[in-house]
């Protein structure tokens, strides 16, 4: 029972970390960077701007893979929650 807790508790942080806005303006500050960079590529730099636009890439996969990892986290604490609730009322009126 102590690791459903743990679980929800980890899902409700999970859900703060991605509506902060530390988390937001960090990807924003990130995805800028690097297309600052791109745009100051030599023109003949084209091996660096594929870099970095496979830089990008990754970046975005990886967000798009830790926010959906985290959004799964938040609906296993609802769904803990609920299940919580539905035993309680259950012991109410059993």
């Amino acid at each position: 029972m102590a690791n459903i807790y743990k679980e929800r508790e980890q899902g409700i942080a999970a859900e703060q970390v991605l509506k902060s806005s530390v988390w937001i303006e960090a990807w924003e500050a990130y995805r800028a960077r690097i297309l600052e960079e791109i745009e100051a590529a030599p023109s003949n730099g084209e091996h660096t701007v594929m870099h970095l636009k496979r830089l990008l890439a990754a970046a975005t996969a990886a967000k798009l893979h830790l926010e959906r990892i985290m959004k799964d986290g938040a609906i296993a604490a609802k769904n803990i929650e609920l299940d919580e609730r539905k035993t309680g009322i259950r012991k109410i009126f059993g």
